[in-house]
Parts: structure tokens; C-alpha cells; sequence
């Protein structure tokens, strides 16, 4: 069956911040340049908002942002604060570095970055899937509630280890099971006071290890060493 009220993602662009222009007020948040950059966005299209790193060969995004709508005075759009690195091979890497300031990922490209199940995590309250093809529905943006108080955790899949936080590890569970195409199980997960330092902590510690995003190449001595943080809730309990 068919979310009517689900944002189904069909094209995913990065931007650089420093060449995105925006305008917002107390209603909406607007994009309105790069003119060039502008028109090629439409509703329903994902914005990676990343700057690239030349010393690391990596982007390090800063927002993802959802297009709601287009209009003559530019694109709307909802922002969230992201924390993530992308790692791209030497023939993508052109894209981060040419003269033009944002480019669309290749769906293949899109798929190994996981984008889909990464803004499924970030706008859970834009019922976000994906499709190539569809498009339904709209949403209006809603302020954002991000409490200091949460939970970290990990999950492993035949292809890594996931660092994410959520203040609700059951739900973010089901999320995964219906958005990954691959079986993950929750390995662990624990109480901070500050779910986003910790997570962030964890991210820059393991920074070498990053495969892509959130998903790391963790050893065994690492799980343990994050398992002796914050405080643990049994997996049992889910």
C-alpha cells in the first residue's frame, strides 16, 4: 500500500554552503541561488549540503534539506542539521572538486551513500522513502524537536557497523528493517545526557574507519570500548 502522505525522493543534489544562497523568515526557508542551481530543483528532491575536504577525500556534510515546493522567489525547503562523511571513489571525486558548485549523485552513487535510509532518519516526520519514478504528496515543514537527552547506538549489517543516535531506538529499529535492503540487528544502545556530542565523539574517534555516512568498520575491541559508555539499556528490552 502506498503512503498518500509520503515524500518519495527521486534525485539527490549536493551544494556547497558556500555557494548556496538562501532567504528565510519566520514561514519558510528559501533557496534562491545559484539561479542555475535553482532550476534544476523540484519538489521532492533531497539537498546534501557538503563542503569537501582535500586534505581527507571526503565531503563533510552540514544539512540535508528536503524541497517542498518551488515558486517564482525560489525553492522551499526543510532543513536538518547533519554530521556526516562521504567518501567518494577517484572518478567521483571530480564532481566534489570541478568549477560548479553542485552536482546530482548517480542513482548508484546514491544507493552506496544510503541516502535514502539517511533522510528516512533525518525527516522522520516527513515519511520519507524512495522511488525513481513517483511522486506524492506534500508536506509542510514542522519546527524541529531535538532534545539534549538520548540514546546512542549501534547496529551491525553484513556491511558494518552503524553509529546513529535516536530517542527512540525501537522505532529507528523498524525504520532500518523496512528502509535497508540488507538484515541489521541492534547491537547496543545507550543513555546520554547529550546524545549528539557523544555521537559526534564517537564519529571523529572512529573517523578512520568510516566506511560511508554513519557506517563504520568496527572491531570488536572498538563495540566493546562503546559499549562501556553512557548508560546501557538491554538489547532484550526493544
Amino acid at each position: 500500500m502506498i503512503d498518500e502522505n509520503a515524500i518519495h525522493i527521486i534525485k539527490f543534489f549536493r551544494i556547497s554552503p558556500a555557494a548556496l544562497v538562501e532567504d528565510s523568515n519566520d514561514e519558510e526557508n528559501l533557496i534562491t541561488g545559484p539561479v542555475d542551481f535553482v532550476t534544476v530543483l523540484k519538489p521532492c528532491y533531497g539537498v546534501v549540503v557538503a563542503s569537501w575536504d582535500q586534505s581527507n577525500l571526503f565531503g563533510v556534510v552540514t544539512r540535508l534539506g528536503v524541497i517542498l515546493r518551488v515558486g517564482p522567489k525560489g525553492a522551499v525547503v526543510q532543513w536538518v542539521p547533519a554530521d556526516l562523511h562521504y567518501r567518494p571513489n577517484s572518478s567521483g571525486r571530480r564532481f566534489w572538486t570541478q568549477a560548479t558548485p553542485f552536482f546530482g549523485f548517480a542513482p548508484a552513487v546514491a544507493e552506496r551513500y544510503m541516502l535514502v535510509s539517511t533522510f528516512a532518519e533525518h525527516f522522520q516526520d516527513l515519511s520519507i522513502s524512495g522511488s525513481r519514478t513517483s511522486l506524492y504528496g506534500t508536506a509542510q515543514p514542522r519546527p524541529l524537536d531535538s532534545p539534549t537527552g538520548g540514546y546512542v547506538y549501534l547496529v551491525r549489517s553484513p556491511y558494518g557497523v552503524k553509529i546513529g543516535k535516536s530517542v527512540n531506538v525501537k522505532k529507528r529499529a523498524r525504520l532500518f528493517e523496512v528502509k535497508l535492503p540488507f538484515p541489521i540487528t541492534v547491537e547496543h544502545y545507550a543513555w546520554f545526557e547529550d546524545y549528539s556530542l557523544a555521537e559526534r565523539n564517537l564519529h571523529r574517534q572512529y573517523h578512520a574507519k568510516q566506511l560511508e555516512g554513519e557506517w563504520f568498520d568496527l572491531s570488536s575491541a572498538d563495540v566493546e570500548m562503546i559499549k562501556s559508555l553512557g548508560k546501557p539499556v538491554p538489547v532484550k528490552d526493544l
